[in-house]
């Protein structure tokens, strides 16, 4: 094909972009990159907020299942005809009577005893019995079963429910803000709770508990610069003055009946 100056004016036309267009080009997948930064960030916001929930509930169910085992051994006798024979070998568990299966110490503190019901028991913190403890329960119920005395308490600077037998004490649930015991008590011979509280005034009866849950991580979870509903209420019910306004809260809480002293 002959060459003519028109193809080499055409030729000269096709030069790419100006700058202009390129500047407005990199405008608009700005705007693009910004627009799918926040979905990545709104969206990886939202899962840390429900996997923040899902650590709660799992973490408060599991604390109120514990809670309960534990305290459902409280009292148990092998010969009910019998009173327990007092073991106070834990600091604070110091049991004034043999019939005295929940120890009140504080708000945040109580201690149990209970005889074991079989050689294959184990404490709070999952230990076998001693050999020693094996031994002595010769029939499933004699009196001589061991006396076992635990002491289940919060640790704040752990942010853990504690369980302490012998010289041993390790956490049994993380993740927990505070956790608050109110006794139930009645005078020695009626079987009625005239009231609760942190000093129970008679024999402890019943046994109510509140945990406050807090979920996993530092990272903020949430955009506000208020408490949490279950914070502010855990405030107004216990005077406390918890600020986070970052991890996601959630309170559990139950009633235990004390074996064999009530209807």
């Amino acid at each position: 094909m002959k060459w003519t100056p028109a193809s080499k004016q055409s030729r000269g036309r096709q030069r790419g972009l100006s700058l202009i267009e390129l500047m407005v080009a990199m405008v608009i997948g700005c705007f693009l990159i910004l627009g799918v930064t926040q979905i990545f960030i709104s969206n990886q916001k939202s899962y840390l907020f429900q996997q923040g929930q899902v650590g709660n509930q799992e973490n408060g169910r599991f604390a109120l299942g514990l809670l309960a085992q534990e305290l459902s051994k409280a009292g148990y006798r092998s010969n009910i005809l019998k009173p327990l024979a007092i073991n106070s070998t834990l600091s604070d568990c110091n049991f004034s009577s043999e019939n005295v299966p929940v120890l009140a110490v504080s708000a945040t503190t109580l201690c149990i005893q209970y005889q074991a019901s079989n050689r294959a028991d184990v404490t709070c913190q999952g230990t076998a019995l001693s050999n020693a403890s094996k031994n002595a329960i010769a029939t499933p119920y004699g009196q001589q079963n061991p006396v076992i005395t635990e002491k289940i308490a919060f640790d704040s600077a752990a942010k853990a429910i504690t369980c302490t037998t012998g010289s041993n004490t390790v956490p049994l649930v993380t993740g927990v803000k505070d956790m608050r015991f109110e006794y139930g008590a009645g005078d020695v011979n009626e079987r009625n709770i005239k009231a609760y509280g942190v000093s129970p005034a008679g024999t402890v009866r019943m046994v109510r508990y509140s945990v406050l849950m807090q979920s996993p991580g530092t990272s903020s979870l949430l955009d506000t610069a208020d408490i949490s509903p279950a914070l502010r209420e855990w405030n107004t019910r216990y005077s406390t003055t918890y600020s986070d306004t970052k991890s996601i809260y959630q309170i559990v809480q139950g009633t235990f009946m004390v074996r064999n002293l009530m209807p």
